[in-house]
């Protein structure tokens, strides 16, 4: 139950100037603690513009704390009014209980503000107090007045910079695949020795002359090398990356060239698609290339219930215990063998 609300209460300075001092204008009525509530104004109330908490719902004994707020001085600074008050419904003579500030604003703060915009708001919270004298914060921060940042967009603008190959200054080739080398996929030096600490080596250091442009990846086949990059470009996954055997090749190049977040994420991709028949083949690929992460996750995975029987009779499950004395050495502690 949520027992703090906000809001606004508006109205315009050059049509209520003129009106009687009982007209009023009122907020949208909302639910706080359980009971409804509206928040009256009387924007000319004698020499004051008057602000008050209205309890619309019948209840007994309610402690509500109400403030309101209104940005003066061309919004540099807010001035506020809080008060406490227990409510009762019905009251006596059966009218809806009221409370707040009599003298909130002054016609002639309400005057100037008018020069610059005749619609005035004002701002207000409730909050009702718990039995026990708790109660959520008045959530101002939810209701001053902000500017929306868009998300980034940066890895978008990068991306497209890979795909045109605009400003790249070094060319990776891979195997084919037919023992041959397939065609030179640009990038920019700076941004993969900056986002790989094996690149940054080989871009950087005494084994690349200063005049090499185009480096050889042994043992990488093009496709897994492509998806590398666009995660160096992107910090992400390429979109349609779904064959187990593509995302563990792509493990493995994460491994090699240091990018610990592609591991990561191959890892969870890998570990979400795991089952009673491929679990050990994952355990097998998170031992091989040092995903501990993923590793833990696989043993929880076979010790658990009666996973263990049926994964013990999978393909490579005992040969991988055999070659693997860490694994066995778990699987016994958590099995207590």
């Amino acid at each position: 139950m949520t027992s703090a609300m906000s809001g606004l209460v508006e109205f315009d300075y050059q049509l209520t100037s003129s009106l009687p001092d009982d007209y009023a204008v009122f907020s949208d009525v909302v639910s706080a603690g359980g009971h409804d509530w509206r928040v009256t104004c009387f924007p000319n109330d004698g020499d004051f513009a008057s602000v008050y908490l209205e309890l619309m719902s019948e209840a007994q004994n309610v402690t509500a704390v109400f403030e309101a707020a209104y940005f003066v001085d061309n919004e540099n600074e807010m001035m506020r009014r809080r008060t406490v008050h227990v409510f009762n419904l019905p009251t006596d003579d059966g009218e809806f209980p009221l409370w707040g500030f009599p003298r909130f604003l002054h016609q002639s703060d309400l005057a100037l503000a008018a020069a610059t915009s005749r619609h005035i708001s004002i701002m207000w919270a409730v909050v009702v107090v718990d039995d026990d004298g708790s109660g959520e914060p008045l959530p101002w921060l939810t209701t001053k007045r902000t500017i929306a940042v868009p998300p980034s967009d940066m890895a978008d603008h990068l991306c497209r910079m890979l795909d045109s190959a605009a400003l790249t200054d070094v060319s990776f080739v891979t195997d084919d695949g037919h023992g041959g080398q397939a065609p030179p996929m640009r990038a920019h030096r700076a941004i993969i020795a900056a986002r790989s600490p094996a690149f940054e080596a080989a871009l950087c250091g005494q084994s690349l002359e200063a005049n090499a442009h185009i480096i050889t990846v042994p043992d990488m086949d093009t496709d897994t090398f492509k998806a590398m990059l666009r995660f160096i470009y992107t910090d992400d996954l390429p979109t349609g990356l779904d064959d187990d055997k593509a995302i563990r090749s792509l493990l493995a190049a994460a491994d090699r060239y240091g990018l610990d977040r592609l591991k990561l994420l191959c890892a969870k991709r890998m570990l979400d698609k795991a089952s009673v028949g491929t679990v050990a083949g994952v355990l097998d690929c998170a031992e091989t290339y040092n995903c501990p992460e993923l590793k833990t996750k696989c043993i929880d995975y076979v010790v658990d219930g009666e996973n263990f029987k049926k994964v013990a009779l999978t393909e490579g499950f005992m040969e991988l215990l055999a070659r693997s004395p860490s694994i066995l050495a778990e699987m016994r502690k958590r099995l207590a063998v």
